[in-house]
């Protein structure tokens, strides 16, 4: 077992990659009353062209499968439900799926070693036939007609779809109607057996018992189960450019207020600098523009010109010989000609001083101690650097803290909104 040293924070993360390919991170909390585990599979929404395991053509599945996998691994063989198991012991037990990731997860205070176990079985053990897979899309069609009428995810699925050319945005995690009624148990089956292998996967525990113990209780379960061996998943690598599909688009909606997503795109090639330091860089430089605290958007709030704060996002996609950064900028606008004028104006005459950006550095740090206060904030900053790196390790943590302000200012010089894209979410007079 490695022990990840988190000196920051003052915490250790203890690690290890199993046999079969499985990465493991327990943190442990002696004072901590509640345990949590959540198992994370690299298979989301987007994944839909890739070479099934034991085959030599990529295929194309149809959209929302990873969301309806996700569902059926909630139904037992044996009949059990797995929220019946859960519920006996007073355990919360849920999962979900988003463009990238699916994960599986259960909180609760007692019956830890049984709940573990029956995560990692219930995950790891499907059961699909005809007529359960047949059952399940009038639930999964019920849900997909719900959310065409979320005028939240109708905004966020433009925003993304009209960002991308090439990378699969247009399809919704949940799915169309069509593609819902077209999905078999076989298409189930090759996307469980191909994305759910162990060397695909991560588990990440927080716990107040021993982490060695906790470590063979996962050892021993997986030592039972068998996975094809060197095994490497093909996935579908996009040729994605930096221009967007659509530079401008108006949702009219039941909408309390108006917002405003501006979103842009930038290669992480210009910058010349691993992907930690740029995503540290631009996390500096936009919250010391435009965060919560800036005095551009307490200006615009003071004058009515936005409703409440300025709010970003930023994500990578890996594309052919290049990664893609997307920036998504939101904001609930009175005005949005004017909004959207002043924030280029703002992104056009970046000045941050030295002074401020230490002090956004050390901003840096705090934001590190304070994820460590609770479990969910514990397992969301784990999970997340998981997620943008695909590892967690000390040079991570390095990488993100080891950053001066001449890098910095090389950041700001090189970056742009050139390619940009605009979702406009209008509320009904």
């Amino acid at each position: 077992m490695k022990i990840i040293n988190l000196d920051i924070v003052n915490e250790k993360l203890f690690y290890e990659k199993l046999d079969n390919g499985l990465d493991v991170y327990i943190i442990k909390k002696e004072k901590f009353y509640t345990e949590e585990a959540v198992l994370v599979t690299n298979f989301g929404g987007l994944d839909l062209e890739f070479v099934p395991i034991n085959e030599d053509k990529m295929v194309t599945m149809p959209s929302g499968i990873a969301h309806f996998l996700e569902h059926k691994l909630f139904e037992q063989e044996d009949g059990e439900s797995v929220h019946d198991f859960y519920n006996k012991t007073g355990t919360y037990v849920n999962a979900a799926t988003d463009y990238k990731t699916t994960k599986y997860y259960f909180v609760g205070v007692n019956n830890f070693y049984n709940n573990l176990n029956y995560l990692l079985d219930f995950v790891g053990s499907p059961y699909f036939t005809d007529e359960n897979v047949l059952k399940e899309k009038g639930i999964i069609i019920e849900e997909a007609n719900m959310c065409l009428d979320d005028i939240g995810r109708v905004f966020n699925q433009a925003i993304y779809k009209n960002l991308f050319n090439n990378i699969r945005y247009d399809k919704t995690v949940i799915g169309s109607i069509d593609d819902i009624k077209s999905i078999t148990k076989e298409d189930l089956y090759r996307c469980y057996n191909t994305f759910y292998h162990p060397s695909n996967m991560a588990l990440f525990i927080f716990t107040n018992k021993d982490e060695l113990e906790v470590l063979n209780v996962v050892k021993e379960n997986q030592s039972k189960k068998e996975y094809k061996k060197d095994f490497k998943i093909q996935k579908k690598i996009y040729n994605e450019d930096l221009s967007v599909r659509k530079e401008y688009e108006v949702i009219d909606a039941d909408s309390r207020i108006n917002r405003v997503c501006y979103s842009f795109k930038q290669s992480l090639k210009d910058y010349n600098m691993s992907l930690e330091k740029v995503s540290n860089y631009l996390s500096i430089m936009l919250d010391s523009l435009i965060g919560s605290l800036s005095n551009f958007n307490l200006e615009l709030k003071e004058k009515s010109i936005i409703n409440g704060d300025i709010n970003f996002y930023f994500d990578k996609e890996k594309v052919v010989d290049d990664i893609i950064l997307h920036i998504h900028i939101y904001a609930s606008p009175n005005d949005e000609e004017l909004f959207i004028k002043l924030l280029e104006d703002e992104f056009n005459k970046i000045i941050v001083n030295e002074d401020d950006f230490n002090l956004y550095k050390k901003d840096n740090i705090s934001y590190y101690n304070y994820s460590f206060n609770n479990l969910n904030k514990i397992l969301y900053f784990l999970i997340s650097k998981y997620e943008n790196y695909g590892r967690i390790d000390e040079e991570i943590i390095k990488d993100e803290l080891n950053i001066n302000y001449d890098e910095f200012k090389e950041v700001v010089k090189r970056f742009n909104i050139k390619n940009k894209s605009i979702v406009s979410l209008k509320k009904q007079n």
